[in-house]
């Protein structure tokens, strides 16, 4: 097994569509790329208010299927989701709360990684489902590079 890590740079922007509202989000912070047999993560940290930090890894398997996590320890906050083309998913959303159980629908997904030198691209177009009903649209767009 082959294991080796990288420093890249990343850039994510996200577009959301919730209840009629569009949002965007723009991250560009560096972070690392890690292969482990035949799946690649991507580590980075997203910087919030207060100087607070949440957390990011990006899973992409040898199938072709991508899951996200994001955990904010400083809001209590951690979500795990899982998209493969064209399909529907089950994740969740930890709170101090309790576990709600999230569904995804990705509509659309692509991974482009080139190694010499190292970049790629990895977009996803989904909606995000909390007790059968769709409570956005979501387009997730990353890039990175060493």
């Amino acid at each position: 097994m082959e294991n080796n890590s990288e420093n890249i740079n990343v850039e994510l922007n996200m577009e959301t569509l919730q209840s009629g509202e569009l949002t965007h989000t723009k991250i560009a912070e560096p972070g690392k790329f890690t292969r482990i047999g035949k799946s690649m993560y991507l580590r980075f940290n997203e910087s919030l208010e207060n100087n607070d930090t949440a957390s990011i890894l990006v899973k992409v398997t040898d199938s072709g299927e991508i899951h996200v996590k994001r955990v904010s320890k400083s809001n209590n906050l951690a979500s795990l989701l899982y998209f493969t083309h064209k399909s529907h998913n089950s994740g969740h959303l930890e709170t101090e709360y309790g576990t709600m159980l999230l569904h995804t629908f990705t509509k659309d997904s692509a991974v482009e990684i080139v190694n010499r030198p190292l970049s790629g691209k990895i977009n996803i177009d989904y909606d995000l489902i909390y007790d059968n009903n769709v409570v956005g649209n979501y387009k997730f767009r990353l890039i990175f590079s060493a």
